[in-house]
């Protein structure tokens, strides 16, 4: 089958089954370790760079009582006459009832990681980077991410969010940004409202991310690319990840990039047959 392939992977840039197929808390927290690991060989005296953590709590929303509808409903025959009531079942057929106690829905906790880049010698919070998971990008968890990121905006803190996911909403921007790819938003504290979004498709490689400092020290630019290809080899994605299970109907691709995956999977497909005829 095409999951089984096994190669570096089929996508110059980010492998979009990746996020479909179960894979995207592993993929996420072994990339923020290796961000914190580039970042702590190339950091300035200066700075260091910590992996930190944060526990969101999501309540499941109830069900509105517009859409509720009753297991059972009790009523009348409409042909009955007046005080006649149809045949009733017999007593004896009824089970025993279980008493058992009915509990609300537990919340969902979520613990997600992010990277910290803090001034010695006081440990002074410089810079905040995210990769964005998807509970970042919807429902409840949007709001609590927001509101985490409207602080670091108001403290005027440097923060870089990295956004390798195609579902969910798009970060909120004066000018929005159109879904169907990934991009990177850098704030520089100083320079708020103003940030630089670098935006790219599923067909296109990663570009390299300027992480800002402060004290007029320069940007120090991560190969992201390099990066989330190396978290790719070492989970052995491509050996897992079955290529032959197309993605979402739900995905904001364009046609255009949709019909790009399918071909370059059929490609793989049929390259991966011609192999194992020749052997």
């Amino acid at each position: 089958m095409v999951g089984s392939l096994v190669m570096a992977g089929l996508f110059p840039g980010i492998d979009p089954f990746v996020e479909f197929q179960a894979n995207w808390p592993d993929f996420h927290n072994a990339l923020i370790t290796e961000i914190r690991n580039e970042l702590g060989s190339r950091l300035p005296a200066a700075y260091v760079a910590r992996v930190d953590e944060r526990v969101e709590v999501v309540i499941p929303e109830t069900e509105s009582p517009s859409v509720y509808r009753p297991d059972v409903l009790v009523g009348r025959f409409s042909d009955s006459p007046a005080g006649v009531r149809p045949p009733q079942a017999s007593a004896s057929l009824m089970a025993e009832p279980i008493v058992a106690e009915i509990l609300a829905r537990d919340p969902d906790e979520f613990r997600l990681t992010y990277v910290e880049i803090r001034a010695l010698p006081a440990l002074e919070l410089v810079t905040v980077i995210e990769v964005l998971s998807p509970i970042n990008k919807s429902s409840q968890g949007r709001r609590a991410y927001l509101e985490k990121r409207d602080s670091l905006h108001a403290s005027r803190i440097n923060l870089v969010e990295i956004d390798l996911l195609l579902s969910g909403a798009p970060m909120p921007m004066k000018q929005p940004i159109a879904p169907g790819g990934y991009y990177t938003i850098v704030a520089r504290g100083p320079r708020l409202p103003l940030a630089e979004i670098y935006r790219w498709s599923v067909r296109d490689r990663v570009p390299g991310v300027p992480i800002p400092l402060t004290n007029g020290d320069p940007d120090v630019v991560i190969d992201l690319g390099a990066l989330a290809s190396r978290v790719y080899d070492l989970g052995r994605y491509a050996r897992t990840l079955r290529f032959d299970q197309p993605l979402p109907e739900s995905t904001p691709l364009s046609p255009e990039d949709r019909a790009w995956v399918e071909s370059v999977v059929k490609q793989a497909a049929q390259g991966e047959e011609r192999d194992r005829a020749s052997k």
